[in-house]
């Protein structure tokens, strides 16, 4: 397996962070310079950022001076080789978020004994005495559990729903945000958190000394990030959908889908996890939602599926595997190039290989396709890769999609950057509508939390995001639910995804 530097895994998330010398004892650290942005994956939109938003991006952190620096190279020697850096706190009324280092790149949800010890009202006399501190609430990152103790110590086991755990990004990296409810800590002004990589020798401790880092919480009430309706910027901005309906939800559950088709009006939807059902029927769904237009195309293999409003001039299966491809012919006046389209769904969970294999002969077609030729496409031609992802485990995979990076270029043959320009993609990475979210999965019942699955990247250099969303029907208000004819629960009932739309026009 090839291994990323530390600056090119932080790069992969929009991140660039110049460390100063970090002490020989932890100490607070005003004037450590915050994260910047930079990167192929950033987002074009400069979405709203007054407040922390927990998408494993890192750049709403930039405005906020760390709370802790801790030792450097005290963790080296046990803990899996973690050695914990800077650590970054916010909070408001309704949540506290959390970002910090951890000297390697690693993922979060497993492989690693990482806790987060959390004094929720800085009082010794309350929770249990660990660590100098009156502890109310223990999390454990790679066990995907936790517990809170009462006021006399009385031990409860918690899951990520109980506490409203956030984390990013889903992938491998070197740097955390997590965000949790202060409603499932006891009420106060203020905390004292302690990170601990393990119990065995040479295991890091972020602070080092007992007592935690004292962090004064504020009161404010949470400020939304990304608030808009759901219409386009512009009424001929190409909208694209990508929506893993579960199991064939759209036949199985049609009601929820029909009214966020309506809602939504896309252009062009990659669906995922439509297994039973062809290509004509996914157009006759869609067209029960949006009725009254011209005729929608669709183009099909198992599992990918692609409908269109417009015509689709080619399709052919990716891989044996069900990723799709589609050739779709968009109207000249208005865009100026047809739009080459891949929906893509990589195995999930612990098939790192299948994954990547996926991902790399998605590369692969892509760099075929851009010699032109009669199987090629036009120099210019729009281009997006959009679909579940599954992106759960090596941020290299993340570099394979956005940038091309193909991990077995003996059997897949040589890397070559897939935008016009010689550049990488550009993930879409849009937010929650009425939330301060980035996860596109989440499964209440699940020990994984929330998180981002599902993409949409593109060819910015010749195609300017305009807007998009990543719709939840429980956040939204009333007068939202009402406007556009839809349910709170309809998200919830469709599926365990999202879905996920991005705006286009031409550059």
């Amino acid at each position: 397996m090839r291994r990323i530097p530390l600056a090119a895994a932080l790069a992969l998330f929009g991140l660039v962070i110049v460390s100063p010398p970090r002490s020989a004892a932890g100490s607070l650290a005003p004037s450590d310079p915050p994260p910047t942005v930079t990167g192929a994956a950033a987002s074009a939109v400069a979405w709203p950022r007054t407040a922390v938003v927990i998408d494993g991006r890192f750049e709403d952190w930039q405005a906020i001076e760390p709370v802790w620096n801790d030792n450097a190279g005290d963790g080296k020697g046990g803990g899996r080789g973690i050695d914990l850096g800077r650590l970054w706190a916010a909070s408001d009324a309704e949540r506290v978020f959390l970002c910090f280092e951890t000297g390697l790149e690693m993922g979060l949800q497993g492989g690693n004994d990482v806790a987060l010890l959390i004094d929720g009202d800085d009082s010794i006399s309350t929770g249990i005495d660990r660590l100098g501190m009156g502890v109310d609430l223990i999390w454990r990152f790679g066990q995907r559990e936790g517990a809170v103790y009462s006021s006399s110590g009385a031990r409860r086991r918690i899951e990520q729903s109980d506490v409203g755990l956030r984390q990013g990004p889903t992938v491998t990296s070197p740097v955390f945000e997590i965000s949790l409810l202060r409603s499932a800590l006891p009420p106060g002004d203020a905390i004292r958190v302690c990170i601990t990589t393990g119990s065995q020798a040479g295991s890091d401790r972020l602070p080092d000394t007992e007592g935690g880092v004292r962090i004064a919480l504020s009161d404010a009430a949470p400020v939304i990030a990304h608030t808009r309706s759901l219409d386009r910027e512009h009424p001929d901005d190409l909208r694209v959908l990508t929506y893993n309906v579960l199991f064939d939800g759209l036949f199985k559950r049609p009601a929820p889908f029909i009214r966020l088709l309506r809602a939504i009006d896309p252009d062009v939807v990659c669906f995922q996890e439509i297994w039973s059902h062809s290509a004509q029927q996914a157009v006759d769904q869609v067209n029960l939602a949006l009725p009254g237009g011209a005729p929608w195309y669709g183009g099909s293999t198992e599992d990918g599926l692609i409908v269109s409003r417009y015509p689709i001039i080619d399709n052919q299966s990716v891989d044996d595997a069900g990723n799709h491809w589609a050739l779709i012919d968009l109207p000249e006046d208005v865009y100026g190039a047809d739009l080459s389209l891949i929906s893509a769904h990589p195995p999930c969970c612990d098939n790192e290989q299948g994954r990547q294999e996926e991902l790399d002969g998605i590369a692969a077609w892509m760099r075929e396709l851009k010699r032109g030729g009669d199987s090629g496409i036009a120099t210019g031609t729009f281009i997006v890769i959009a679909g579940d992802m599954n992106l759960v485990g090596s941020s290299e995979q993340v570099e394979t999609l956005v940038a091309g990076v193909i991990g077995d270029e003996e059997r897949f043959g040589r890397t070559v950057s897939p935008d016009w320009d010689g550049t990488a993609l550009t993930d879409a990475s849009p937010l929650h509508i009425g939330g301060r979210e980035g996860y596109t999965w989440r499964d209440d019942t699940s020990r994984f939390a929330p998180g981002k699955l599902d993409y949409i990247v593109y060819s910015d250099s010749v195609m300017e995001m305009t807007g998009g969303f990543v719709l939840r029907t429980e956040d939204l208000p009333r007068e939202m639910l009402v406007r556009y004819g839809l349910r709170a629960s309809d998200t919830g009932e469709a599926s365990d995804h999202l879905p996920v739309v991005a705006d286009f026009t031409r550059r």
